[in-house]
């Protein structure tokens, strides 16, 4: 979720929590900075944007991590604010840094909430990564609670209450949605292996829909202001787990990727050059006709192969938004290694 987004349920917390405290401004700031914590991980960007897809929404986004975050922070508040007991302080900040990780965990990323004990990434895709009904909402009871402040606490609980139940009343409207997009791909006498539906931009109004036939993803998406036909559809070939890690074996970029997609879908090009093929994921591809105007074909944490003619790895590239990163093959009789990254774009 965005940092304003974060940001906010972290005063909302320290404003329904304030009585509990030693008087003083500084709980409400703190509990924010609880509550935004754990994107500290943000800084693995300067390493590259390989670094960014294996390690954002890491460790510092698990319970165990985010635990010890909150327990440092509380050290340190309590050091200057002896009156603050350490004990009451972390459970404050660990439940705002907990707010953290519900509010990415209801969108489609993934977020490593079991590490170091899983790297399963958790993803309950109710809203989108950006929801301004969502963070306007909050930002507004946050407005009230310091207008009102006899109401303070009142407008807090509200405003976490607005937090849940957002994210819930979203995933009735998925599971509406899945529903409806079966039975259009029914009358239209297309017969689909599985069905998924995730929030696009402009959720809960706009919806995106990828269906699974044979070896083929069809990605489409419904508008609830028309909910009685489908969006135009755009078909891709589904990138086969073995192809990646075949490609693996000389550029571990692709076992990672493998790990890190949900959709993997694969564009394939030949020329007498060689063959180059492009792996994208459809988590991050919009329907929205806007997003897509304005977005154009830009898709985030995109992996390319160039291959020469005898279909042997000759570099890749690994695109993130705004960074590039060139991968140099291994030599397959190496041993385990990090691929050589090049100059960045």
């Amino acid at each position: 979720m965005d940092p304003v987004t974060h940001i906010a349920a972290g005063v909302l917390i320290g404003q329904a929590a304030k009585d509990k405290f030693p008087a003083g401004r500084a709980l409400v700031p703190l509990a924010a900075l609880a509550a935004w914590i754990p994107d500290v991980d943000n800084v693995v960007g300067l390493f590259g944007a390989q670094a960014y897809m294996r390690y954002h929404r890491g460790y510092t986004h698990s319970l165990l991590g985010g635990a010890l975050l909150a327990w440092l922070l509380a050290l340190v508040v309590h050091r200057f604010w002896g009156a603050a007991k350490t004990g009451r302080l972390f459970a404050l900040f660990y439940v705002c840094v907990l707010s953290h990780l519900f509010l990415d965990c209801i969108t489609t990323y993934g977020t490593g909430v079991f590490l170091p004990f899983s790297e399963a990434r958790l993803s309950f895709a109710s809203v989108f990564i950006i929801d301004p009904v969502y963070t306007l909402a909050l930002l507004a009871l946050i407005a009230a609670s310091y207008i009102r402040p006899a109401a303070r606490r009142a407008f807090a609980v509200a405003g976490l209450a607005a937090m849940l139940g957002w994210p819930a009343l979203c995933l009735g409207v998925r599971a509406f949605v899945a529903d409806r997009a079966g039975e259009l791909f029914a009358a239209q006498g297309q017969k689909v292996d599985a069905l998924h539906v995730q929030p696009d931009a402009f959720a809960p109004l706009w919806w995106k829909v990828i269906a699974e036939e044979g070896d083929t993803y069809v990605l489409t998406g419904i508008d609830l202001a028309a909910p009685g036909t489908l969006l135009p559809e755009r078909r891709f070939r589904k990138a086969g787990r073995e192809e990646l890690e075949s490609l693996a074996r000389t550029a571990p970029v692709f076992s990672q990727y493998v790990w890190f997609t949900d959709y993997p879908v694969v564009d394939s090009r030949t020329t007498p050059e060689g063959t180059t093929l492009t792996f994208k994921d459809l988590r991050f591809m919009a329907v929205n006709p806007i997003v897509a105007k304005v977005r154009g074909d830009m898709v985030p944490f995109t992996l390319t192969a160039y291959l020469d003619p005898a279909g042997k790895l000759v570099r890749a590239l690994f695109s993130q938004v705004g960074k590039a990163e060139v991968i140099l093959p291994r030599p397959l009789d190496s041993g385990p290694g990090v691929a050589q990254a090049g100059g960045r774009g």
